[in-house]
């Protein structure tokens, strides 16, 4: 199993969903070109696991599965080299798994009690999703007065001018979808302003 240092070399990760899983592919080598070098492929990428076994070739960098909801997913990712395994809500069987396949989860979490049972259960980090819906950074800070300090990564509506307040707060990772891989640029497969988004996002986050 990797360390979250060595899955998570900086605080960033890239995470893309789209429909065409080439352009899902040339966005994902976009963004590490651009200095992010975790990536993060979600299933709802048609033939996810052979995109994540073709960036792990080309970047030679952690590439996991997003939107895991199954144990079998989680074999499936293990199988095709991920480097870690991300739930979108609190899954202890998916965190189960892991353990027994020696791969890093991410189990997703959003209460104080969810957040304390996603621990409970093994999960390397933490996903409080989604983030920006429930107040951002300062969520996190009341979350973590009492809880003490939590592996956190944080998802949903983050922006590139956000990651600052992040890690002022102590999260250890902050995932990227809309900010790195907007939407009119996938759909002009405008990898240039891709790049760029990695870039302005990566000046912000030192490496761990």
């Amino acid at each position: 199993m990797l360390t979250i240092d060595e899955a998570f070399p900086s605080a960033l990760t890239a995470v893309i969903r789209y429909d065409d899983p080439e352009v899902a592919f040339d966005a994902c080598l976009a963004a590490a070109h651009g200095g992010i070098q975790t990536l993060e492929v979600t299933r709802a990428v048609p033939d996810h696991l052979d995109v994540i076994r073709r960036l792990r070739e080309a970047t030679g960098g952690p590439v996991g599965v997003g939107t895991v909801m199954e144990p079998s997913q989680a074999e499936a990712a293990a199988a095709a080299g991920a480097a870690f395994v991300v739930t979108p809500v609190l899954l202890p069987d998916v965190a189960a798994a892991c353990r027994e396949l020696d791969i890093l989860c991410v189990l997703g979490a959003l209460t104080p009690s969810e957040i304390h049972i996603a621990l409970r259960a093994g999960a390397g980090l933490v996903k409080i999703f989604p983030i920006a819906s429930v107040g951002g950074p300062r969520y996190v800070q009341l979350v973590t007065a009492p809880l003490g300090r939590i592996p956190i990564w944080v998802s949903g509506g983050v922006s590139i001018e956000d990651v600052p307040a992040y890690l002022r707060a102590g999260v250890r990772a902050i995932g990227l979808t809309d900010a790195v891989f907007a939407p009119d640029a996938l759909k002009a497969r405008d990898y240039d302003a891709i790049r760029q988004a990695a870039e302005r996002a990566g000046a912000l986050a030192p490496v761990a």
